[in-house]
């Protein structure tokens, strides 16, 4: 199937893709073992070959991925964004810092149940550690909020990237 995913991929390039989006399920599941040894291999040619094409990739990483980050510094430096839904994204600028752009940080649960002071607070530390040297773009671990998300909860989120995230 790797040449029948790729070869999709690139089939939008001539409709002017420049991001392929690519959500993982399993790498959570996998042992180490398991994850360097049958899955990832593929993932990494996949992403690779969309780079080499001129194709960035968005990898939702699922899950917990701590385990499995020195894997991303296989790819080219450069090649897309890492938007991990529950993984340590500190931990992960850690390892991955100029190499690969990170995304996520902020729980979705903070955002529904947690108060505007709770969310500044939150945004503020971990725009102190993340905002130092690029590469970050804050967001919820997963896409979107529920209806029942309080508005000043979101207004609140969006304030303190505007006063925490500019340089």
């Amino acid at each position: 199937m790797l040449e029948h995913i790729i070869n999709i991929g690139l089939s939008l390039k001539p409709m002017g893709a420049k991001i392929a989006f690519i959500a993982l399920h399993l790498n959570e599941y996998l042992s180490p073992k398991l994850y360097k040894d049958f899955y990832w291999p593929y993932l990494k040619e996949i992403i690779t070959r969309y780079y080499e094409e001129g194709i960035k990739s968005l990898v939702f990483f699922e899950g917990q991925h701590e385990h499995h980050l020195e894997t991303i510094l296989e790819l080219p430096r450069g090649w897309g964004v890492a938007y991990f839904e529950k993984t340590d994204v500190v931990k992960a600028k850690e390892v991955l810092k100029d190499h690969t752009c990170i995304m996520g940080g902020v729980p979705i649960s903070l955002i529904v149940t947690g108060t505007p002071a709770q969310i500044d607070s939150y945004v503020k530390d971990l725009m102190e550690k993340m905002k130092p040297g690029g590469g970050y773009i804050l967001c919820t671990s997963v896409g979107s909020a529920p209806r029942e998300t309080p508005l000043e909860n979101i207004k609140a989120l969006i304030e303190a990237v505007e006063k925490y995230g500019s340089y």
